[in-house]
């Protein structure tokens, strides 16, 4: 029996998914990645996320589905910014010019140790971000 047979990828639950993950990064600056990040394991089978090369087991690997959610966040993260710039939300140049060098060179380090970590570092560090970035927000 076909393998895509038996799990069928749920379209429209995806779909929804990005629609979700779309409006949380444009309403609040972030927080989409988070979203696709819990919810892609639970409604791809890995086979189907991936070419049919790639053999990820029976379960995703969380190195995979952080790759797939910055994937899709970076240019919803750009149509956000655009539409910020447009309705009169604008951010200082100097701030810009500050940030972007050294998180693209962070970017660049973090998607060289992500082949390496092992994944339940992974999802511990995922985890404890989370919870950091919620009880901060709290107090």
């Amino acid at each position: 029996m076909n393998p895509t047979a038996r799990h069928p990828l749920p379209w429209l639950l995806l779909a929804l998914a990005g629609f979700g993950a779309g409006l949380l990064n444009g309403l609040l600056g972030a927080a989409g990645g988070i979203l696709l990040v819990a919810i892609l394991p639970r409604l791809t089978p890995p086979a189907r996320l991936y070419p049919p090369a790639v053999r990820l087991g029976l379960y995703h690997e969380r190195r995979d589905v952080l790759a797939t959610a910055l994937a899709v966040m970076l240019p919803v993260s750009g149509v956000s910014g655009v539409f910020y710039w447009l309705n009169g939300i604008r951010t200082s140049p100097s701030l810009l010019l500050l940030l972007v060098l050294p998180a693209a060179l962070g970017g660049l380090l973090g998607a060289k140790l992500l082949g390496k970590l092992p994944d339940r570092v992974l999802k511990k560090l995922f985890a404890a971000l989370v919870v950091a970035s919620g009880v901060r927000m709290i107090l």
